[in-house]
Parts: structure tokens; C-alpha cells; sequence
């Protein structure tokens, strides 16, 4: 289970990293983001406090993208 959790966490930076990217359509990456977030919630593969860690850290990158304050 730990490459799996590995990866997971591997891809949620990811996604953090990418929100901030100008390059990238954040409403794209916020949307493949909440699904990821949901998956390896249910499977398992991390845990609440992860979760809530990953949406709040992605809540704050999208709102810094659309002019709002974190």
C-alpha cells in the first residue's frame, strides 16, 4: 500500500503544483483534482487528514488563481 499512497500523494502535489501554473486551465485541474481526491479517499489510500489537507492546500491555489484571498 505505501507505492500506492506514494503515487497518490505524488499526484495530489502535482495538482497543486499545476494550479498554479498559468499555463494550465485551473477550472481543468481543479476538477481532475476533486475526482483524484475522492478515488483515493474511497479506496483508501490516504486518509481524512490527508484529504482535508490536499482540498484545503487546492481551495487556497485555486482562489489565489481566480483574484480571491486564500
Amino acid at each position: 500500500m505505501s507505492s500506492q499512497h506514494d503515487l497518490a500523494v505524488g499526484m495530489l502535489e502535482g495538482y497543486v503544483e499545476r494550479m498554479i501554473d498559468p499555463e494550465c486551465s485551473v477550472i481543468a485541474v481543479n476538477a481532475s483534482a476533486g475526482t483524484a481526491l475522492l478515488i483515493f479517499r474511497t479506496l483508501g489510500v490516504i486518509d481524512s487528514k490527508e484529504d482535508t489537507h490536499y482540498t484545503e492546500r487546492l481551495r487556497r491555489a485555486y482562489e489565489r488563481r481566480e483574484g480571491r484571498a486564500a
